[in-house]
């Protein structure tokens, strides 16, 4: 039973900073800025003059792009 003053994690918003971002897709910091200025993954999330995070929904939804990907490639 889930606690009424408590959100599920489901509907947590999360942000994650873009080297932990990076390393859970598998890339380098320096390709995730790549894919997040081609307008493949983001928008960051300005956290304060110099920081900048990535929702993790939006990291996920960038990883099931790239299985959607390969099992579509491999039929």
């Amino acid at each position: 039973m889930q606690n009424p003053t408590m959100p599920s994690p489901e509907r947590v918003a999360a942000l994650e900073k873009v080297p932990h971002a990076a390393r859970r897709m598998g890339i380098s910091t320096c390709q995730a800025y790549r894919e997040i200025k081609a307008g493949r993954l983001g928008p960051l999330v300005k956290l304060g003059e110099r920081a900048s995070a990535l929702p993790a929904a939006a990291v996920d939804a960038w990883i099931q792009s790239k299985i959607d990907a390969a099992n579509g490639a491999g039929k």
